[in-house]
């Protein structure tokens, strides 16, 4: 259970991080954040979370996971998705 525990809050995390990016790029007064906000905040979770396992490898006692880099990224494509999807609803109204 602890095990699943800690997946899922992982997932949310980068979730969470997403949502923030994508809230942060896509309300920018440039432009050009504006109209790739998917694309930059996809490619920061992607980098984090990429880091993040890096610096793990280092740390006595943890250990560095693609699989967890994998989770993590899911989790900030989904939220991504769900954003867009959102976007896209209020803007049609």
């Amino acid at each position: 259970m602890h095990f699943v525990t800690r997946k899922i809050a992982h997932f949310l995390e980068y979730a969470l991080l997403a949502l923030l990016a994508a809230r942060a790029f896509s309300s920018s007064s440039r432009k050009f954040l504006q109209h790739r906000w998917f694309s930059i905040s996809l490619l920061l979770v992607v980098f984090y979370s990429l880091s993040d396992e890096y610096h793990q490898s280092f740390v006595q006692g943890r250990g560095a996971s693609i699989y967890d880099s994998l989770i993590d990224m899911s989790g900030g494509l989904a939220a991504l998705l769900l954003y867009a999807l959102w976007r896209r609803r209020a803007q049609s109204n």
